[in-house]
């Protein structure tokens, strides 16, 4: 792993537009039912996925278990998130799979395993589906933050040979996912769609813990949640140049968009990372 004064230049390589940790919590124990499977890392206490991310979606939507098949793209803002809010670490300990989203994440990967680590963002995993939809997409449910961007996704996927009736969505309100009477109408309406493919695009923690807590109502979906990846891949928000996005600087292209939603994000949350990661090298070297 590379040093923690190393570490403080990667901090800001969190994407929180693909997919929105001091004392380190334990995370909660995964359930039996939604193993990691196939090449992983060990990171901060969970499993990641490390290959491709086709071929991690092709994995979990082979798996059947009676549950939301939930796939997490992690990222700095994740991991801070994780050592203070006990629903998210359960959501996460629950996920179906975990992904390295934000570069400091895949760079620790990196030093930490021998075998190949691949990023996964939530732009991959939704680009592993709108193009060419694969049979697990045959019936598909956008929970956005705006409407004309599910539109603009539906119409894609139509394009691509879903027909109409295939893609429905909803726009909640703000602080939906406190209202229990709400969430439970939306959550049979879901099922009600025989979804096969729900996308939560309202941000992080609160789609994963909404997907944890109503999934015995939502049924069985592969859920991706990719926060403003959604609003991205619709054409609504312009992503990084590639450059950036190697070197781990898309966190600064990101901020110039919004600078007085993502100043606390980058310029005071993020700095704990430093001591959660140098924690969780003493750790894994202790072990």
């Amino acid at each position: 792993m590379r040093d923690i004064g190393e570490i403080s230049l990667y901090l800001g390589a969190m994407d929180p537009v693909l997919g929105e940790a001091h004392t380190v919590s334990a995370p909660a124990p995964a359930a039996s039912g939604s193993p990691q499977t196939g090449a992983t890392v060990e990171l901060f206490g969970y499993r990641f996925h490390t290959g491709p991310a086709a071929t991690l979606v092709a994995d979990v939507a082979a798996r059947r278990d009676g549950r939301p098949r939930m796939i997490v793209t992690a990222n700095v803002d994740h991991i801070v998130q994780l050592s203070e809010n006990a629903p998210f670490r359960e959501a996460y300990a629950r996920a179906a799979a975990r992904t390295l989203d934000g570069m400091p994440l895949v760079w620790l990967a990196r030093k930490a395993c021998a075998q190949p680590v691949h990023r996964i963002t939530g732009h991959d995993l939704l680009g592993c589906v709108l193009a060419d939809p694969p049979a697990f997409a045959r019936r598909v449910f956008f929970v956005s933050a705006r409407q004309d961007a599910a539109d603009a996704l539906a119409t894609r996927l139509q394009a691509a040979g879903l027909p109409p009736g295939a893609v429905a969505s909803a726009v909640p309100p703000f602080g939906f996912e406190h209202d229990a009477a709400y969430s439970r109408a939306l959550a049979e309406r879901i099922r009600a769609h025989g979804t096969t493919l729900l996308v939560m695009g309202v941000g992080a923690p609160k789609s994963e813990i909404w997907v944890d807590r109503h999934g015995q109502t939502l049924g069985e979906p592969v859920v991706f949640c990719v926060g403003d990846a959604l609003n991205v891949a619709a054409g609504f928000l312009p992503r990084a140049p590639r450059l950036m996005q190697r070197l781990g600087l898309e966190w600064i292209y990101r901020f110039l968009q919004a600078p007085r939603r993502l100043f606390r994000r980058y310029f005071i949350k993020s700095w704990r990372f430093i001591g959660l990661a140098a924690r969780d090298r003493f750790r894994r070297r202790a072990g």
